[in-house]
C-alpha cells in the first residue's frame, strides 16, 4: 500500500521516515519529492508498505502527529490521473450497424471504422491586444 506524507519538515531525510515507518512494519521503499531545479525538498513524500493491515495502522497512528516540529499529514495515495492533451478528442459511432434497442445504448460503438470527432479541446491561448482570455478557434 502507498502511503502520501504531507507537511514534512524541509531537513527529513529518507532514514528518518525510515525510522517512523518501520515501527509500524516493513517498509519497501520511501520517495522524497524534491525540487527539480533547486533540489530542496518540496516538503512531500511516498512511504510504500507490502502489508496492508500495517500500512493502516501507520496511516491511523501517524496522521496529525508531530514529527521534527510539524504536524504531518499521512493519507493512502491515490493513483495519477491521465492528463488531457491539448488536442485530445472524443469519438463516437457515426452510424450503427444495427438500430439500438431499448436495453442497447444509442452510441454503443458496434464497429472501429466511421469514427468523427464529436468535441475537440482547444487550449490555445489569446494573446491578442484586446485581452488575454481564452479563446475557441
Amino acid at each position: 500500500m502507498n502511503l502520501f506524507v504531507a507537511k514534512l519538515n524541509p531537513s527529513t531525510t529518507i532514514k528518518d521516515l525510515q525510522t517512523l515507518f518501520s515501527h509500524y512494519g516493513l517498509v519497501n521503499s520511501i520517495k522524497i519529492i524534491a525540487d527539480r531545479n533547486t533540489g530542496l525538498s518540496k516538503c512531500y513524500g511516498f512511504v510504500e508498505m507490502p502489508n496492508v493491515h500495517e500500512a493502516n495502522e501507520a496511516l491511523i497512528e501517524l496522521d496529525d502527529t508531530l514529527f521534527q516540529d510539524n504536524m504531518i499529514s499521512v493519507k493512502k495515495s491515490q493513483p495519477t490521473l491521465t492528463r488531457i492533451s491539448a488536442t485530445q478528442t472524443e469519438y463516437k459511432n457515426s452510424t450503427s450497424t444495427s438500430p439500438a434497442t431499448s436495453h442497447q445504448s444509442s452510441n454503443l460503438v458496434t464497429s472501429t471504422s466511421n469514427f468523427k470527432p464529436v468535441r475537440t479541446i482547444s487550449l490555445r491561448r489569446n494573446l491578442g491586444y484586446r485581452g488575454s482570455g481564452y479563446n475557441d478557434f
